[in-house]
C-alpha cells in the first residue's frame, strides 16, 4: 500500500478527535513514566499514519525514557528530516543529544547541543 493510501486509511480508521485523544493518552503515559505503555500508543498511531511527526517525536521520548538510544535516534531522524529545524523545534536537538549519549556517541551529542544553540536554544 502506498504512503498516501496509508494516510487515507488512518483517516478512515481514526477521526481527528480520536487521534488527539490517543496523543493525549500517550503524553500522559510519558509524564507518568509509563514508557512501555506510551510506546504502544505512539507506535500504533505511526502504524496507522507513518507520516505522523508528532507521534514519532513522542515515541522517541518514550524510547529515551526506557534508555533505548538507538531506537530513539531512528524515530528522531525520521521526525527531524535533513533540514535545519526552526527555533520552535530546537528542543529536538536536545532529545537527539540524549539519544546519542545513550548510544555511546558523545562527540555527535556535543554537535547536537551546538545545533540546539544555533537554532535558538539557550543555556541555563
Amino acid at each position: 500500500m502506498a504512503e498516501g493510501e496509508n494516510a487515507s486509511l488512518s483517516r478512515q480508521v481514526l477521526s481527528q478527535d480520536q487521534r488527539r485523544a490517543l496523543l493525549v493518552l500517550g503524553s500522559l503515559f510519558l509524564r507518568m513514566g509509563l514508557f512501555a505503555r506510551a510506546k504502544k500508543v505512539f507506535a500504533a498511531l505511526i502504524a496507522l499514519e507513518p507520516t505522523d511527526v508528532l507521534a514519532r517525536r513522542c515515541l522517541a521520548a518514550a524510547h529515551l525514557g526506557m534508555g533505548e538510544g538507538e531506537q530513539a535516534l531512528e524515530q528522531l531522524e525520521q521526525a527531524m528530516g535533513r533540514q535545519p529545524l526552526p527555533s520552535r523545534d530546537a528542543g529536538l536537538y536536545l532529545l537527539k543529544a540524549r539519544a546519542l549519549c545513550l548510544s555511546g556517541r558523545p562527540d555527535e551529542a556535543k554537535n547536537a547541543v551546538n545545533a540546539w544553540i544555533a537554532a535558538g536554544g539557550q543555556r541555563q
